[in-house]
């Protein structure tokens, strides 16, 4: 895994204002159309100050992708330890997908960098971005699982690293599969995806 990029975070003169210039730039004209040179003419800043602290525009980029996982692991963080959790795996999805609904409505700008991120899958800054945060590090869902198969939560016929192997792809890959039209649509077809997997791993009740 690449080491985590700088530039966010170190607080620096324009900060904030380079980060909401990247981010609408990037939102609306994706990675490889955006321009530097846009961002730090509504950022108010210079090449020089731009440079001392990113290499290019791809560190800016991964720069503002490390705020995005920041700030998401924050909230979620933070929602999860005051809210009441099921106990039934499934049920844990169910409910943090409905909590990353709350983060899409309270950080919006954030949300639609999130969703122009997912849109650059196929493209060699998606790649550079998932080896950099390494996204498909499972050990969180790996937790739960273990802890559900323990609990007698899934199928006594499949073994246990099947089902962490496919639970985990599915959810890593879930926009492969579902539809992000509206923050409605992409909630209702995550929980069909979840309902999908519990019927197909699950232990029948």
């Amino acid at each position: 895994m690449n080491t985590k990029p700088t530039g966010f975070n170190k607080e620096f003169e324009h900060n904030q204002q380079l980060f909401d210039a990247a981010l609408d730039e990037f939102i609306h004209r994706g990675y490889d159309n955006a321009s530097i040179n846009t961002i730090l003419k509504n950022a108010g800043m210079s090449k020089g100050q731009f440079y001392y602290h990113f290499k290019n525009k791809e560190g800016l980029y991964l720069a503002c992708i490390g705020v995005l996982i920041d700030k998401k692991t924050e909230f979620m963080t933070a929602v999860m330890a005051t809210a009441e959790i099921p106990e039934n795996v499934f049920d844990i999805f169910r409910v943090r997908v409905a909590f990353g609904m709350q983060f899409a409505q309270q950080y919006p700008v954030i949300n639609r960098f999130a969703e122009s991120f997912i849109k650059e899958q196929g493209k060699p800054i998606y790649d550079t971005a998932l080896a950099t945060y390494n996204f498909d590090d499972n050990t969180a869902i790996d937790t739960l699982i273990q802890r559900g198969y323990q609990q007698g939560e899934f199928r006594d016929d499949l073994p246990l690293p099947f089902i962490r192997r496919v639970f985990g792809y599915l959810l890593t890959h879930a926009i492969d599969v579902t539809n992000m039209d509206t923050e409605d649509s992409f909630e209702q077809e995550m929980n069909y995806l979840i309902t999908f997997m519990q019927h197909g791993l699950g232990r029948d009740k």
